[in-house]
């Protein structure tokens, strides 16, 4: 213990002085009990200078020895009391903040780590502090490299290389990332395709960087003797350098052992591999898989367990392996507070999933074992709607305990994050925007750092079930009595599975992916592109309208008279509705065999959300948002009768012209069950998030985000609102998914530009049709179909593309009857029942009965 006849600041350095000649497990335990006692008594800069030193050499301890969440914490909190006793003498940029933005880098959590190099950049500029800059610059580039953001990686890479009194060092690495990017944007960002010869014509007077990059050449190129020659100068690199870590180490163990399994030496491959365990886990069992309690937020584990799982020739013991992987990989989901790493995340994980899927599938096709599919539909589920389904959880937990202090501060410091996101958007154009940048930056980081704390309490507090587990009789109970049968796609790299459930059967089906298949399901998106794109081909679209309805497999349900789909990937944006259910060789629209004419189609994000109790209030009021447009070019002239039609349907305030304005709708959208907008809207752009037009502002899906809303039903009778940059599992970031994230579990929304005469007309219908049955999903069905039976539109105006882009997200109601009707036949069947047992009853008590379904 510090003697504490000295000043506070003295035993502090003392007490790090002690903790760095002799750091081990039980020094540090020391520390941390000087620290709890430092703590208490710092009062001068001096005192919190030292202090902040101290929590700085310990988080770099906790860094070298796998501590990597405790690693994070301290530097974080060391952070945050420079902040705070404003420290400035400390050198905050070399010893805090780019070793601790390289944790976030190395943890997976992208926008933290972007967030602190940029705002260490702006630190390092102002203090004129060129080393710290290009440090920032390589790190920066690297990090877009990770997210695959190539050509931003060049931009910063050239801005660097322009630096006055760059170290060789310094250039030396820039070019080599700078040139791994240049390759990766001219391939596809997927194959380094070069002539590695050309490139690296003197391996050894080339950097780790390039050697590296040179191996992943050969190794695309399969030039494997190549690739070995790289590995081998690598490796006598790094053992001729005393500073090489023991994760370096096994990260070039893993590299070895993947290229011995491209030759087919699967037990060097082997051996290598638990080398690589070795250096990571000391004291590994070579004859057992690691246990969940020996790993940590590593990159490296995911790669070893991955490829260990090739090397299996057992199916389960393969899951086990790729198990490993995803519990990895949800530990390293543990420092991401915000969204968009959560969907990166997701995207990086599907490829694992479909493995897992595919052994699930070999095994269901040889013992149809309910077991399987219920693994298989977990792994399908596992990575889709991640963050609707995060989002949905928290909501309902807060709405459950509205009183805990916790979970309302959460919510508060996530709407802020999302408020303050949004504000980071704008490009800055004069220096007083670039350091209001940076200021939103430091706040982010603030409350990224709140938040993990908050989310840490709270997980404690509240366990949360697994909810990505599905539970086949639960499922089976609810289509039963919703009367429905349920279909989920994955859509994989090597092929498409397809699971199906009904009341009383399931199937899970493989469709595997051809050259043409993708083609196929993107040439049919491409009919909708345009008025002229069907009515020009008619032919040609009821071939592969009827192609693509075999093509998924959805003849299987043919039967069923409520279907749920549950899409995925390029399905997302498929209208079930416009497939053919036969061969037709007629050119009339309402003659042909449309799926709308058979089934009432309605889909969903996940099977979680349909399991999900759906809240529905007992009124049916309807908010109406009509800007009209009028004297412009986006002039909505039969949105006017769109509206007239409704306010005869169903009781409403209907906002029109220059009343339907943005804050209108904010004013007013939690107070109504229905939320009606017949306006224009747009998918967005690369640079441009999706938005929503009202008559005086445009709303963005990230300000959508932060509303709290539950309405009965939210409609969105506009343009593309189902239309958005298009995330592995996540689904579109639309407008619609706006409104999913921001509460509506019911909603009608639309996949491409629309006819303002033609949706006029079907929502006309659509309300009409719900008006009677409270049945959204009935209502659009059968609008869909009054459209295709109305004779007084020409047939050219009949085409799917006019009536089919409206699809609902949402409940099902098993029966489209009015109530009372309702009533009525139930009481009739009931006697026509109690008839037919008593006339033939059965004289046998044991007799047995199978249930079958037949899709």
């Amino acid at each position: 213990m510090a003697c504490f006849s000295q000043s506070v600041e003295e035993q502090i350095y003392t007490a790090t002085e002690r903790f760095n000649q002799q750091p081990n497990k039980e020094t540090l335990n020391v520390l941390d009990t000087e620290i709890a006692q430092f703590e208490n008594s710092l009062k001068t800069k001096d005192e919190y200078f030292a202090f902040i030193n101290l929590l700085v050499n310990k988080a770099y301890f906790l860094s070298e020895n796998n501590k990597q969440r405790k690693a994070i914490s301290t530097y974080e909190k060391a952070h945050q009391l420079y902040i705070k006793h404003n420290i400035e003498s400390y050198d905050i940029v070399e010893y805090c903040l780019i070793p601790l933005a390289i944790l976030y880098h190395k943890t997976n959590a992208y926008l933290k780590a972007e967030h602190t190099i940029k705002h260490y950049m702006v630190l390092a500029k102002q203090q004129g502090n060129t080393k710290q800059w290009i440090t920032g610059s390589i790190n920066l580039a690297k990090l877009y490299q990770s997210l695959s953001k190539h050509q931003t990686v060049i931009d910063i890479t050239n801005k660097a290389l322009m630096t006055k009194s760059l170290k060789a060092y310094q250039k030396q690495r820039l070019n080599a990332i700078k040139r791994r990017s240049q390759l990766l944007l001219n391939t596809g960002q997927n194959t380094l395709l070069l002539d590695e010869n050309l490139v690296l014509p003197n391996l050894a007077t080339k950097s780790l960087d390039d050697l590296q990059l040179h191996y992943e050449i050969a190794l695309k190129n399969k030039n494997y003797d190549t690739a070995q020659h790289a590995l081998n100068q690598i490796n006598n690199i790094m053992l001729g350098n005393k500073l090489t870590t023991r994760r370096a180490n096994a990260k070039l163990s893993f590299q070895e052992a993947q290229l011995l399994f491209l030759l087919n030496k699967n037990n060097d491959a082997l051996k290598k591999l638990n080398q690589c365990l070795a250096l990571l886990i000391p004291n590994h069992n070579i004859e057992t898989l690691p246990s969940t309690t020996d790993l940590y937020p590593e990159n490296t584990f995911i790669e070893v367990f991955d490829l260990l799982a090739e090397l299996q020739t057992e199916p389960k013991r393969k899951l086990q392996c790729y198990n490993l992987s995803f519990y990895v990989a949800s530990s390293l989901e543990n420092e991401i507070v915000n969204e968009e790493s959560l969907m990166l995340s997701a995207s990086i994980n599907r490829n694992r999933s479909e493995k897992c899927i595919s052994i699930l599938h070999q095994l269901f096709q040889q013992k149809n074992d309910s077991s399987y599919i219920e693994q298989a539909i977990y792994y399908a589920e596992l990575h889709k709607a991640s963050v609707l389904k995060s989002n949905a959880y928290r909501r309902q937990l807060l709405q459950n305990n509205a009183a805990d202090t916790l979970l309302v501060k959460e919510n508060e410091l996530s709407n802020q994050q999302k408020q303050l996101t949004t504000r980071l958007l704008n490009k800055p154009s004069n220096q007083y925007q670039l350091k209001t940048q940076d200021s939103i930056r430091l706040s982010l980081i603030n409350i990224s750092i709140e938040l993990k704390r908050l989310q840490e309490h709270i997980s404690k507090t509240y366990w949360q079930a697994e909810h990505n587990r599905i539970n086949i009789d639960s499922l089976q109970e609810k289509l039963n009595v919703d009367n429905a049968t349920l279909v989920e796609y994955f859509y994989g790299k090597y092929a498409i599975y397809q699971f199906i459930f009904s009341g009383y059967n399931y199937e899970f089906n493989k469709i595997d992916i051809q050259a043409s298949t993708n083609k196929s399901v993107a040439h049919f998106i491409d009919y909708f592109n345009n008025a002229s794109m069907i009515n020009n081909n008619i032919a040609d679209f009821t071939k592969d309208a009827f192609l693509l309805y075999k093509l998924l497999k959805f003849d299987l349900v043919n039967a069923a008279e409520n279907v749920v789909i549950i899409p995925d990937g390029l399905l997302n944006f498929i209208p079930f509705e416009a497939l053919l259910s036969a061969k037709t060789t007629t050119t009339r629209f309402s003659k042909m065999p449309f799926v709308v004419k058979q089934q009432v189609i309605s889909y969903n994000s996940t099977i979680s959300f349909y399991l999900k109790p759906s809240h529905k209030t007992n009124t049916n009021e309807l908010l109406g948002i009509f800007p009209i447009f009028e004297n412009s070019d986006q002039q909505l002239t039969y949105s006017i009768d769109e509206a007239r039609h409704i306010e005869e349907q169903i009781s409403s305030m209907v906002l029109m012209r220059s009343r339907a304005t943005k804050q209108a709708f904010l004013d007013n959208a939690r107070s109504y069950s229905i939320l009606h907008l017949s306006t224009h809207a747009s998918g967005g752009t690369f640079l441009k998030p999706a938005s929503i037009s009202f008559y005086d502002k445009e709303l963005f899906v990230n300000d959508i985000y932060n509303l709290n809303i539950k309405p009965n039903l939210v409609v969105l009778s506009a343009c593309e609102t189902g239309i958005g940059k298009l995330h592995k599992g996540e689904g579109a970031i639309s407008i619609a998914r706006g409104f999913q994230y921001a509460g509506a579990q019911n909603i009608l929304f639309s996949l491409w530009q629309i006819n303002d005469l033609s949706t006029s007309k079907i929502m006309q219908s659509f309300y009409k049709h719900y008006r009677k049955t409270e049945s959204a999903a009935y209502a659009n069905s059968q609008s869909k179909i009054d459209y295709l039976s109305n004779t007084n539109i020409n047939n050219s105006k009949q085409s799917p593309y006019y009536w089919s882009a409206f699809v609902f997200y949402g409940d099902v109601l098993s029966s489209p009857l009015l109530s009372v009707e309702l009533f009525f036949l139930c009481i009739g069947i009931g006697f026509f029942l109690i008839i037919v047992f008593l006339a033939f009853k059965p004289k046998r008590k044991n007799a047995r009965y199978t249930k079958r379904f037949s899709f």
